[in-house]
């Protein structure tokens, strides 16, 4: 390895150059340091990027990159599926030899076409991808597929039903990219696709089902069929519920369909119906929830006519305390088992609309919340809430309060704290983080953090949205 020192006389550099008897860097070492940048990154397209430039850097570190079987395991196929994408799926799955696999697949148009029978990836275009990727089943870690038709999911759904055993598989999701479809009183389209496909034949382990959301009867699962999926995956720890779950039938009694999850500790619901969504959130018993999101979904359907989920917040606050005396329930949910609210970590609220009493309640049950993201709710229920996380006599744990999407109302709500409004000095530093979806003037950000630390928060974030 070279050394420079360098000298000086009468103001000339004059630079000597030895060489040092160092040892190199052993091989296992650099795989190890390759590992390690391909994959500490959130992105599946930087870790593409990191593997193949890893790779073209000189032909010893060629060699070691070559035979580090994980710096291949990320399978990234996007819309339009190019031959030097399949090309390099065949050499990614070759080099990643028995590795468990990332399958992300994002066949989403760039110009949002939605249409069945317009779309440029169809049924055929995933029969080529399933044929390149399924006999790889017993290796799949992790599978992602998004799409903007529901073509490209039944295909997958059709060829992995064929699929014995997945012994490595932990996370699946499957999304159409069209809430539109969600809306009620929508068919699903296409019909000739409505049909259900029966999937993997064994139970999945350590699983996320994610996916947009499924409309109408005409394709939503029976109760009964909903309780065998969830039934088989007792170790469940994640889940993600967007739009509609099954038929429920209000005449079942809750005795004979409550869910109990002793493993999940994340869940995310998106509805559109308020009162399904409390007889769909009966079903469930959470004893282990530590991460719950809820979404108003109808808001982006129909802005002009946001639900009102004051009666869903009664509901988990009434839960959480064993009983409920939500009048538009028709179940008593003891049986059900509680929301353990109390042990929540983290919260996030994006789009509801309720009102102050209701959401107060609710969050008057988190008291060891540590994490709070907060998007799109209304003004009055900013007022009523804002000032109280502020000084801890809301959530009095809470580490991190964000706001995504800010708009302008929170922006002057946030810098017109008057001076009595102070962090409790028993309360954790917090740090506010405020993500806006039109920067704010320097005068303002000034402002803002200003009154912010002089609240006593200790840490002040602000960010446009293309930067975060």
């Amino acid at each position: 390895m070279p050394s420079a020192t360098s000298k000086s006389v009468s103001g000339c550099f004059f630079v000597s150059v030895r060489k040092l008897n160092a040892a190199p860097i052993p091989d296992e070492l650099l795989s190890a340091i390759f590992h390690v940048a391909t994959h500490d990154f959130h992105d599946c397209y930087d870790a593409i990027f990191h593997a193949t430039t890893i790779s073209h850097v000189c032909q010893r570190w060629r060699n070691i990159s070559l035979s580090t079987s994980s710096l291949w395991t990320v399978i990234v196929l996007t819309f339009p599926t190019h031959r030097n994408q399949l090309f390099r799926t065949i050499d990614w799955l070759a080099r990643s030899r028995s590795r468990p696999l990332h399958l992300y697949m994002d066949f989403r148009d760039p110009a949002w076409n939605w249409d069945e029978a317009s779309h440029c990836f169809g049924w055929k275009n995933m029969e080529n991808v399933m044929r390149l990727i399924l006999p790889y089943a017993h290796r799949w870690q992790k599978v992602e597929l998004l799409t903007d038709t529901w073509a490209p999911i039944f295909t997958f759904l059709s060829y992995t039903s064929r699929i014995k055993s997945t012994p490595m598989l932990q996370d699946v999701l499957l999304s159409r990219c069209n809430a539109f479809f969600a809306a009620k009183g929508e068919l699903f389209r296409p019909s000739a696709m409505r049909l259900p496909v029966s999937w993997l034949g064994e139970a999945l382990r350590f699983t996320a089902f994610a996916g947009s959301p499924l409309p109408v009867y005409t394709v939503m699962p029976t109760l009964h069929e909903f309780c065998d999926i969830i039934s088989a995956c007792p170790e469940l720890e994640r889940l993600s519920i967007l739009g509609w779950g099954p038929q429920i039938d209000v005449n079942v009694a809750p005795k004979q369909r409550t869910l109990h999850l002793p493993r999940l500790r994340d869940f995310a619901f998106g509805f559109i119906d308020v009162d399904y969504a409390i007889d769909f959130l009966s079903l469930f018993h959470f004893p282990a929830l530590k991460t719950l999101s809820l979404e108003d979904i109808s808001s982006s359907l129909d802005p002009s006519h946001p639900c009102d989920a004051s009666h869903l917040l009664e509901y988990l606050t009434a839960a959480h305390h064993g009983s409920c005396t939500t009048s538009s329930h028709t179940f008593p949910c003891a049986t059900c088992g509680p929301y353990p609210l109390s042990l929540l970590s983290s919260l996030e609220l994006h789009d509801l609309t309720s009102c102050q009493a209701s959401l107060r309640c609710f969050l008057q049950e988190t008291a060891t919340l540590d994490h709070l993201v907060l998007s799109g709710l209304d003004k009055a229920n900013l007022q009523a809430i804002v000032p109280d996380l502020i000084t801890a006599a809301l959530c009095p744990s809470l580490l991190d309060l964000k706001f995504n999407g800010a708009d302008s109302t929170i922006t002057a709500l946030l810098t017109s704290l008057p001076a009595s409004i102070v962090r409790n000095s028993n309360s954790p530093s917090m740090r506010v983080v405020v993500i806006a979806d039109v920067p704010d003037s320097e005068v303002t950000t000034h402002e803002l953090v200003h009154v912010l630390r002089a609240a006593g928060v200790l840490e002040v974030t602000i960010l446009g949205n293309a930067t975060s």
